[in-house]
């Protein structure tokens, strides 16, 4: 599944769920964990720590908000590294 497929996916999930989608095409930390299969936590660790596979595009009142599409990115490359068997 390549990435537009996949963001196409996760944005459904986000309707259906109750997460909104900013107009800049973004989802709020917590979002972007869920989307992830991490907790909201272990991703402001692994940012703090320079080890996060995603950048927040922007900060608003001490929280982090992830643009849908580079979330797809990385679920599409983490997909293509499993079926080629290398780590995500």
């Amino acid at each position: 599944m390549n990435a537009e497929e996949i963001e196409d996916r996760l944005r459904r999930w986000c309707v259906e769920n109750g997460h909104p989608v900013s107009a800049l095409n973004e989802v709020s930390e917590q979002t972007s964990a869920a989307l992830i299969g991490v907790s909201a936590a272990a991703l402001r660790l692994w940012l703090d720590e320079g080890r996060s596979p995603l950048t927040p595009t922007r900060r608003y009142a001490n929280r982090r908000w992830y643009r849908l599409d580079d979330i797809a990115c990385f679920l599409a490359q983490s997909e293509q590294n499993a079926n080629n068997g290398l780590d995500p």
